[in-house]
């Protein structure tokens, strides 16, 4: 007979000082930590500016109005 295994991913906002040790219980339950820091989203967004900018400049995309900002 096989055991099913159902998962949960869950979103947690901690203050910064809390960090070590939420991440020292999750280690302990075997979870999986996923780590999304502010500087990895803050350079996925200038990445993607950096693309929507080349592509303009290559005529693949049209420039951006005054309405569109």
């Amino acid at each position: 007979m096989r055991s099913i295994l159902i998962m949960t991913t869950l979103t947690i906002q901690v203050k910064d000082n809390d960090t070590k040790f939420l991440l020292e219980v999750l280690k302990r339950i075997d979870a999986k930590v996923i780590l999304s820091s502010k500087k990895q989203k803050l350079l996925n967004g200038i990445k993607q500016g950096l693309k929507e900018a080349k592509d303009i400049k290559d005529g693949k995309i049209a420039p951006l109005s005054l309405d569109d900002i």
